[in-house]
């Protein structure tokens, strides 16, 4: 009796029936608990998740049961809109908004495996836009994705960055780990066999030395660099 519709007088007898039935009892077929928001079935148990920050105070809401793939998907997509825009203005609501999004993403995988809704007594809500496709997440996360950008640049190039700054006084010997004309100079021992070239005053320099970059000065004292072993 109670059959997925189809075409004919029969399927809309048996569908009306269903009809009244899950809205009289709130049981389908064979038990199934439909979707609590049009009545269609198959529906499946969970918990959606929203959050808002208000500086000083702050509120979450939570909506549980029942719910088909249209209307699940419809309602895990504006409860976590709204979580993307509400929630972040306050201390504690920074660190609960991507918890609270988070934890909308199991909802969501379990009604994508629901079948298409059927035999409800009221037709499913519209599922909308994709959450990334809502200006409201749009305004929010196409600066926080900068953000996350510029700040994953910084700590890469600081991990990089071995902190080391050569500070060359005149007299100091380096080596030039690039190729002249580029400089990448690195402070070594006089008497260390890596040694290449030892820094001297400009007014102690011959004129076919290479002229240091100031960068590399720990005084920012202009100093050109004397090949070793030349004189």
């Amino acid at each position: 009796m109670f059959t997925q519709p189809g075409d004919g007088a029969q399927g809309r007898y048996d569908a009306n029936v269903q009809h009244l039935y899950q809205a009289h009892t709130g049981v389908g077929p064979g038990g199934a608990v439909p979707c609590q928001v049009c009545g269609s079935l198959p529906a499946v148990h969970a918990v959606l998740r929203a959050h808002q920050g208000m500086f000083l105070i702050m509120r979450s809401r939570k909506r549980e049961g029942f719910f088909c793939r249209s209307c699940g998907t419809s309602l895990q997509r504006q409860m976590t809109t709204d979580t993307l825009w509400q929630g972040w203005w306050g201390v504690m609501s920074f660190f609960i908004t991507p918890v609270t999004v988070l934890l909308n993403l199991g909802p969501r995988a379990r009604f994508r495996r629901l079948a298409e809704p059927y035999g409800g007594w009221r037709p499913p809500l519209d599922p909308g836009r994709r959450v990334l496709a809502r200006p409201p997440a749009l305004l929010i996360l196409t600066p926080m994705t900068v953000l996350a950008l510029v700040l994953g640049y910084g700590i890469t190039a600081a991990a990089l960055d071995d902190g080391s700054v050569a500070s060359v006084r005149a007299g100091d010997c380096v080596r030039n780990l690039s190729t002249w004309p580029d400089q990448d100079l690195q402070p070594v021992d006089c008497a260390s066999h890596l040694a290449e070239y030892r820094a001297a005053r400009l007014e102690d320099c011959e004129g076919d030395e290479y002229l240091m970059r100031l960068e590399y000065a720990a005084d920012a004292e202009a100093l050109c660099l004397k090949l070793l072993g030349s004189g």
